[in-house]
């Protein structure tokens, strides 16, 4: 099992070494920055003294600095774990390594877990870095060291995991990935809460943002670290979490199962 997970992890990494080895640490931390630095400005010169009472009770409370760095920190590991596992099986189609995968005897659980693994460590740049920028730019961090949110953050990603398996059939299944993954991620900046309470939006929007992992995970995580939540008493939103992986990994298993016997005609045929 490990030898799978640890060898995918190095067939990626060494991938990305040699073919940016500076342009993705780069664009990982750019990418953090940016992701508070503009919802800042437009607080600081368009928001600042005009937020209500039904804000801060949409918030628990939270000033809006802290609010949007958890909400962009979460999203930084969402984006990088969807589109990592997403690409995966496409990248392989296109650098003619498809047919050896689906020859492999490796499990495909594991393949995908070294994906996971490789990805998770170089998104924890983004998300270390959007934390950073948050503090220093005001955000309220002083609960985000500890178990509980280290546990919301491994839901988290256990719920884009699940969701990056489907997303990956899908890409293969249409040969496009930019199309498919923009689309979902706009969507799920704009419907998730990451900038704003979702209460804002009309009532069948709410609705659909329920569909994403990423709004419970996010209101989960804001929870814990802004109203110092345990748990137990957020034990609906880890259901939800739970149910939504489950329903995503059986889902993704199922189509990626099937496409791969079609594949395997296809090409051996």
């Amino acid at each position: 099992m490990w030898q799978v997970i640890f060898s995918t992890y190095h067939k990626n990494r060494i991938g990305i070494l040699r073919a940016v080895p500076w342009s993705f640490m780069v664009s990982r931390v750019i990418t953090g920055v940016t992701q508070i630095i503009f919802p800042y400005f437009v607080y600081r010169y368009f928001m600042h003294g005009n937020l209500n009472n039904e804000f801060s009770k949409y918030v628990n409370g939270a000033d809006y600095i802290t609010y949007i760095v958890l909400g962009s920190a979460l999203n930084v590991l969402a984006v990088a774990t969807l589109m990592n596992i997403g690409r995966a099986l496409i990248t392989e189609l296109r650098e003619g390594t498809l047919e050896m995968l689906l020859l492999s005897p490796a499990p495909r659980s594991e393949y995908f877990l070294g994906c996971l693994l490789e990805q998770t460590t170089r998104a924890f740049l983004e998300f270390g870095t959007v934390l950073i920028v948050g503090v220093l730019f005001g955000a309220k961090l002083s609960n985000f060291l500890s178990t509980r949110a280290l546990i919301t953050i491994l839901l988290a990603i256990l719920s884009f995991f699940c969701m990056g398996i489907l997303l990956s059939s899908v890409m293969l299944y249409t040969r496009d990935t930019y199309l498919t993954q923009n689309t979902l991620f706009v969507t799920m900046s704009l419907v998730c809460g990451i900038t704003y309470p979702i209460q804002y939006l009309p009532d069948w929007v709410q609705n659909v943002a329920q569909i994403f992992p990423l709004t419970p995970a996010v209101t989960l995580f804001r929870n814990v670290v802004i109203g110092h939540e345990n748990l137990i008493s957020s034990h609906l939103l880890i259901v939800q979490i739970l149910v939504l992986s489950g329903i995503y990994l059986v889902l993704g298993m199922i189509w990626y199962q099937s496409m791969e016997r079609k594949l395997v005609e296809s090409i051996f045929g």
